[in-house]
């Protein structure tokens, strides 16, 4: 089917942002099409010389992108729920 391919901001903006990130154990990076999972700081990765004018956009600092690859869906699940946590 579709990539997975999706970008979201946490409640507690950047500190709360940095948290999820460094629990989150999936593999870091951008994601190009690969068929496993990947997560990165995408707004600090693409507009890193540009960031007010990223903020300005809705592309703050804090928003964290993740590709979903072919991983199993129930391991996925619990990483992403231990990062949370």
């Amino acid at each position: 089917g579709y990539g997975g391919l999706f970008s979201m901001t946490l409640s507690g903006g950047e500190p709360a942002a940095v948290k999820f990130y460094d629990a989150l154990k999936i593999s870091k990076g951008p994601g190009l099409g690969t068929n496993f999972s990947l997560v990165c700081p995408y707004t600090l990765l693409a507009h890193y010389n540009e960031l007010d004018w990223a903020a300005a956009r809705g592309a703050g600092r804090d928003l964290v992108r993740c590709w979903i690859g072919l991983e199993d869906l129930e391991e996925l699940i619990r990483k992403f729920e231990s990062a949370f946590g």
